[in-house]
């Protein structure tokens, strides 16, 4: 029971990074919870117990986004335009711009080991726009395929994949910005 309140807040934060419905991520966090301790006992540990519950969370937000589609609260992803942001990124032949070009983050598994990092990335998360943060998450948090993803958001294909790259350019922009100064400051 320890372990389920000391996994809570992270837990409540991703369901509200999806459903962008406080209540509704808290319903959907007490569910996973419930379903978490009533299975307790079928945990086989093959992945750590985090990773499980975060599991279980998973089909819950999946299902609470299916029922807010019937009940017509579904929010409906909106195109972005902020092509020019990433032009700017890149010259003519399709090669990053010496300015824009990608840092080096040294070791990955150090980075990911380091709370820091994770608080970065959780405020780099938020600060994401509600559909590209979906879209991300739902793509590399919870390992949903793009053909689930579109199904799921009703998007076309080319648009999850600009969605996924822009994700991708504004985290590593502001992961940059956020920890990556401030280790080598």
């Amino acid at each position: 029971m320890q372990r389920l309140s000391a996994v809570r807040p992270r837990l409540v934060s991703f369901a509200r990074l999806h459903l962008r419905d406080n209540a509704q991520a808290e319903d959907a966090v007490q569910d996973a919870l419930e379903a978490a301790i009533e299975k307790d006992a079928s945990f086989s540990g093959r992945s750590g117990y985090e990773t499980w519950v975060f599991g279980i969370l998973k089909y819950k937000i999946l299902d609470t986004m299916r029922a807010q589609k019937r009940q017509g609260k579904w929010q409906p992803l909106e195109d972005e335009t902020d092509d020019e942001a990433l032009d700017r990124q890149f010259q003519q032949n399709g090669r990053w711009r010496q300015e824009a070009r990608p840092a080096s983050w040294g070791e990955p598994e150090a980075a990911f080991e380091n709370e820091h990092f994770w608080q970065v990335f959780d405020a780099c998360m938020i600060a994401l726009p509600d559909n590209v943060a979906r879209v991300f998450s739902l793509r590399e948090l919870m390992g949903l395929s793009t053909e689930e993803i579109c199904r799921e958001l009703e998007i076309k294909e080319n648009n999850c994949w600009v969605i996924l790259h822009r994700a991708r350019l504004r985290l590593r922009s502001c992961i940059e910005q956020g920890w990556l100064k401030e280790t080598t400051a």
